[in-house]
């Protein structure tokens, strides 16, 4: 009862349509009708979540409830009823490449963060908030990994990713905004764009705008009136220092408006603010700033830009632009300082508020942290004005601890509300002292409605739903070749999302897929063909492996196939592949050494390498990172290695450089990849330590590290048989201890914390094909369905069931049926009728008796990816399609 009085009292303080005027205005869905009246007036006061669940009721209501002027009225009620804003923070997801995106409450106790819509194929340590308060109820997200920007409405958990820019991956730096032309009522993204390290053009500095749903189409345009001449310099400075203090655009009184910093190209300015009228598309310059409240007090004044000022940063609050001076390093008066503009000419300025930092709480919380930032303030009416401030501080290494704060301006009491600990990229953007992005948002209970862009609304249709459903049924090389059926087809084979879908249909939650490698033709070093396919019958273009070769798992799509002189970069799905000239040097091995060294030589171990396959989502590229031994003395410990990163969209030498060696040497075991971290098993026979560790390279900061191993694995004598490495199994880094003795594996996970747990004990007594004694097996994958384990051992696969401890379809490539090299009758080597002679047939198998095997067993994703044409390249990124 008392909240509808509180509704009825609310509509007379707003400007709300009475019913005749909805009638005469014509509002979609209103009909001279006093019941459908009534209707519309409770739609009004309906929660936003009511309100998007009622837009499924019928059309009429979808169309009422989607309108503008429905959208309108019922912001307006919104406000007048004083709905609190909410706090918007994101955070990764147990998969790389998620981000979830979460709400809070501003009010001090207990919260209950409630999920609100998660950002895919976007990774939560690069995704930036733009508009940390809302543009009449949006918020412009930014994918600082793939230069991707996303428009959503968090209180209608919709979001639309923006079209890509043709000319973004040209750019130096750039700055981004979210404006609202209240003309034309249209929202545009602009951009503030400086590519002078990249081109050799005079004029570098430009702006584009995109206008959602406007008349200009579905892409970047450039600003209507440009940028003007004597403005360029300031422009150049503005986006500097958006880009080095990760400072975006703020929008207040319908510009957007970008702080500049003189020092940074020049020492003497008359322009202090860079602002950008939203509806006229026109720059101009707000020529100064304030200096210091304690020398002038806080009348209205207005004086030059001195470079010595302190730094600061702008805000909106209560619709108007407010500059905040951190004066927290004054040795006079230790404050945050709020100014407000008065006047975009004159450049008249008034302080509106001082928050004192002296106090014993306020110096803990807002002057320890490394960087203060003012994101916005809220006033419900009854508990007074409050202030939202965050901070950010630098714990160790890449981790920093962000809080999100509320001030209240009447009590001076400052109140934490959210506290997160992130990792974050220092070296983003060529300046290795930046400050993380800012992951908080200010949000409000708002219908504003998102437009699709056009690649959407051609996938939305029934037509294009039908030919995906299709297209997802066909293997990946049938779909490369359908874009030649027509140009609907291609675009929506290259779009994004149809990839995406496609990788996710395919394997996501399925079974592990098995492929056999054999020896290719001239336009492939190596042929591919699923195992099902070829127990039944060899592909003809195949042959035996004259070389040994070891594959990678799959990551992102793509596999590392590598010989001791070549690697090769495979979709076996698609045909794609790239060859890396890989000679390394001969390594040299004292006669002791040398018999250890040859008695060692299984099927994982090739060459005097041992390289792996990971991915680089800052330029969305893979990497191989390769670890060659030059000398190796098993008597004196000591070795000699070289390490090498190759980014694979590169040409041959132009994008491969050393780094700093591994702290600990590592054994011929092949690396495990998990969320985009390689992990290497410590050799014990090398080096100064005599215990196992785990060796792991982070791709992200190109560093060493590493982490302790299960004590049952750490511990290592010489003497003992037992072989240790380390597997990727469900997503999660495994270590395993190989012993011959008791033949078994005792394989352990690591968990989210830290610590291990022993995932399984692998019990190979009943299995005498899989004997550790003469095998080196490795766990590949689990099935999700059954839970059974595929086992390898280089000539051998089979299920393992961990109930029944016994292995289960074992397959052995030395009998899978084979091409004839002259032909493409197909046979098994364990066949005496052959239409080989008796003399060929005893030589392949003494050929495989040796370290070459005939075929080789890979584990394979079904993608689309694959790296564009050298004329193509020129964004350095992963195409899937």
């Amino acid at each position: 009862m008392t909240t509808g009085m509180m509704v009825c009292n609310s509509e007379k303080k707003t400007n709300v349509m009475p019913s005749s005027k909805r009638r005469k205005a014509g509002v979609p869905g209103c009909r001279a009708s006093v019941a459908e009246d009534i209707v519309t007036d409770v739609l009004l006061r309906l929660p936003i979540k009511s309100v998007v669940r009622f837009r499924a009721v019928c059309r009429s209501w979808a169309k009422l409830l989607s309108s503008e002027e429905f959208c309108r009225l019922h912001c307006a009620i919104t406000k007048a009823a004083g709905v609190p804003f909410k706090l918007m923070y994101f955070s990764p997801t147990l998969k790389f490449d998620a981000t979830a995106a979460y709400s809070c409450s501003l009010s001090p106790g207990p919260r209950d963060n409630q999920l609100l819509f998660t950002l895919d194929y976007a990774h939560g340590s690069w995704v930036e908030v733009l508009t940390p308060a809302p543009c009449h109820g949006l918020n412009l997200l930014c994918d600082a990994r793939a230069k991707a920007y996303y428009i959503c409405n968090a209180a209608t958990r919709a979001v639309a990713r923006l079209p890509p820019s043709r000319d973004t991956a040209a750019a130096h730096m750039i700055s981004t905004g979210l404006g609202f032309d209240a003309h034309t009522r249209e929202y545009k993204v602009v951009r503030l764009i400086d590519g002078n390290c990249l081109s050799h053009e005079q004029d570098t500095i430009r702006c584009e705008v995109y206008t959602p749903g406007g008349k200009h189409g579905d892409c970047w345009r450039p600003a209507a009136r440009g940028l003007p001449f004597g403005l360029r310099r300031y422009a150049a400075s503005a986006v500097y220092n958006a880009k080095e203090k990760r400072l975006p655009p703020v929008f207040a009184n319908g510009f957007l408006h970008w702080l500049i910093q003189p020092y940074h190209v020049f020492e003497r300015t008359r322009g202090a603010i860079l602002y950008f009228s939203v509806t006229e598309e026109i720059f101009r310059c707000v020529r100064k700033l304030p200096t210091r409240a304690s020398d002038f007090g806080q009348k209205p004044f207005h004086l030059p830009f001195a470079p010595q000022a302190p730094a600061g940063h702008l805000v909106e609050m209560d619709n108007q632009l407010c500059l905040v001076r951190d004066l927290r390093n004054d040795p006079y008066r230790s404050t945050l300082e709020i100014w407000r503009l008065l006047d975009y000419s004159s450049g008249d300025w008034s302080l509106d508020h001082q928050i004192d930092l002296s106090g014993h709480i306020m110096k803990r919380e807002l002057r320890e942290p490394q960087s203060v930032r003012i994101i916005g303030s809220v006033d419900n009416g009854r508990s007074g004005k409050k202030i939202i401030i965050t901070t950010c501080k630098h714990k160790v290494h890449e981790k920093f601890e962000k809080k999100v704060h509320t001030y209240d301006l009447s009590t001076e009491a400052l109140y934490t509300i959210l506290s997160v600990t992130e990792t974050s990229n220092l070296t983003y953007g060529s300046f290795p002292y930046t400050p993380p992005a800012s992951g908080f948002s200010l949000f409000e209970d708002c219908l504003a409605p998102l437009h699709k862009t056009d690649e959407e609304l051609d996938l939305l249709s029934t037509p294009v739903k039908v030919v995906k459903e299709i297209l997802f049924r066909l293997p990946a090389k049938s779909v490369i070749q359908s874009k030649l059926i027509c140009n609907q087809w291609l675009r929506l084979i290259k779009s994004e999302s149809f990839t995406q879908s496609y990788f996710e249909h395919k394997n996501i939650g399925r079974r592990p897929k098995l492929m056999l490698v054999g020896k290719g033709t001239r336009r492939s070093a190596f042929c591919f063909a699923p195992l099902d396919t070829w127990l039944s019958e060899a592909p003809a273009h195949c042959a035996l492996l004259d070389t040994k070769v070891v594959c990678s798992k799959p990551c992102h799509g793509m596999n590392l196939v590598s010989t001791a002189t070549n690697d090769y970069l495979y979709n076996p799905g698609t045909g794609f592949h790239r060859v890396y000239g890989n000679p390394g040097p001969q390594m040299h091995l004292q006669l002791g050494s040398q018999r250890v060294y040859e008695a060692e030589q299984h099927a994982f171990a090739v060459g005097s390498k041992n390289i792996g396959l990971t991915f680089d989502p800052l330029s969305s590229e893979h990497v191989t990172v390769e670890i060659v031994y030059r000398q190796k003395n098993f008597d004196s410990r000591q070795y000699t290695s070289v390490c090498v990163l190759r980014w694979c969209n590169s040409e041959e030498f132009c994008r491969q450089y050393s780094v700093p060696l591994p702290p600990l040497p590592v054994n011929d075991m092949p690396p495990a990849n998990v969320g985009g971290v390689l992990y290497w098993m410590s050799d014990p026979r090398l080096g100064q330590s005599r215990e196992r560790a785990i060796v792991s390279f982070d791709i992200a900061p190109k560093l060493f590290d590493t982490i302790p191993c299960p004590s049952c694995i750490a511990v290592w004598s010489s003497t003992s048989p037992c072989r240790a490495f380390v597997v990727e199994l469900q997503g999660a880094l495994c270590a395993v201890l190989s012993d011959p003795v008791a033949n078994s594996l005792d394989v352990w996970r690591l968990e989210a914390g830290g610590g291990w747990d022993r995932a399984c004990l692998i019990c190979l007594e009943a299995s005498p094909d899989c004997s550790l004694g003469r095998n080196v097996v490795v766990p590949l994958a689990v099935d999700p369905e059954d839970g059974r384990i595929l086992l390898n051992t280089g000539r051998k696969v089979g299920l393992y069931d961990p109930v029944e401890q016994t292995i289960q379809n074992l397959y052995s490539f030395d009998q899978v049926p084979l091409a004839a090299s002259q032909g493409s009758h197909c046979t098994s080597l364990s066949d005496n009728s052959t239409t080989f002679s008796q003399g060929q047939l005893m030589g392949e198998l003494n050929r495989m008796d040796g370290e070459i095997l005939p075929l080789v067993p890979m584990l394979y994703d079904e993608s689309l990816a694959c790296y564009p044409h050298e004329r193509e390249r020129g964004a350095r990124r992963l195409l899937l399609c």
